[in-house]
């Protein structure tokens, strides 16, 4: 590995709060694998993930990882189905009590999410300057794609909180688990089936939750509502449709009135 290889290994470890070998465990694990489905393409995903199990076979010996690291890291084949929040549970998570300053812009970064389709890395950097009459415009930081989407006043509110409260901005580690626990404070529990790391089990589904499960949320429920998923692709700055079929995790088919006329 090459120093700009531990350069970006360093960074992308940080940004989950990882800095030491005390600082690995498997709940920091999946956060950095969130990370790196938020920050960076698939095949390079592929190639940090690599890095660090090269990294953690050389020292395994030496130092305690936890169990399923390995696995945990496996890049393809790895889904979560089922961890979005529909329109129902999200409007629970509106109202939902926040006991400070934290958890008030986790909350609110966490809905504009749901309600633009946007990455959080990009609602971070929304501003005024991104709104022309009632659209957000952005240009994507990963995939360089521009998305224009119609937002709400309510929306539009939130932006502004957000822009005005960058002091109180969470690591990524701890904004998963602010966002876990403010989901079962509002009572987001139903039961759901997960796969991660090779391993199939049934959770509550606040436990499942994570930052980028509300842009999941976001393509769902649009293609749930009848949009198309080349509609969910434009709003979500995807490049092809493909790519929004994985955000897609209702396994409910978009069938059309008349369709479903002829079942029922």
């Amino acid at each position: 590995m090459d120093d700009k290889a531990r350069c970006s290994l360093k960074k992308h470890l940080g940004a989950v709060g990882i800095s030491s070998w005390d600082d690995i465990t498997r709940s920091a694990l999946y956060d950095f694998r969130d990370h790196l489905d938020e920050s960076v393409s698939p095949g390079s995903a592929k190639t940090i993930c690599a890095w660090v199990k090269s990294l953690f076979h050389r020292y395994q010996d030496e130092v305690s990882l936890p169990a399923g690291w390995e696995a945990i890291l496996q890049v393809k084949g790895d889904t979560t189905r089922g961890t979005y929040l529909t329109p129902d549970e999200l409007k629970r998570l509106e109202g939902v009590e926040v006991k400070s300053e934290v958890e008030k812009i986790v909350l609110v970064e966490a809905l504009i999410e749901a309600y633009t389709g946007a990455r959080i890395s990009d609602v971070m950097n929304f501003g005024e300057e991104n709104f022309s009459g009632e659209y957000l415009t952005y240009t994507s930081q990963k995939t360089k794609v521009t998305a224009t989407v119609p937002v709400s006043k309510k929306t539009k509110g939130w932006i502004a909180y957000a822009q005005a409260h960058r002091e109180d901005e969470p690591t990524l580690m701890s904004r998963n688990r602010i966002i876990r626990r403010l989901c079962k404070r509002a009572g987001i529990d139903s039961p759901v089936k997960t796969r991660r790391g090779g391993v199939e089990k049934v959770s509550p589904k606040w436990e499942a939750i994570s930052s980028h499960s509300f842009r999941k949320s976001c393509a769902t429920n649009l293609v749930e509502a009848g949009a198309s998923l080349n509609d969910a692709k434009i709003a979500l700055g995807h490049t092809t449709t493909q790519m929004t079929e994985r955000y897609v995790c209702s396994s409910r088919p978009n069938l059309s009135k008349k369709a479903m006329a002829y079942f029922l």
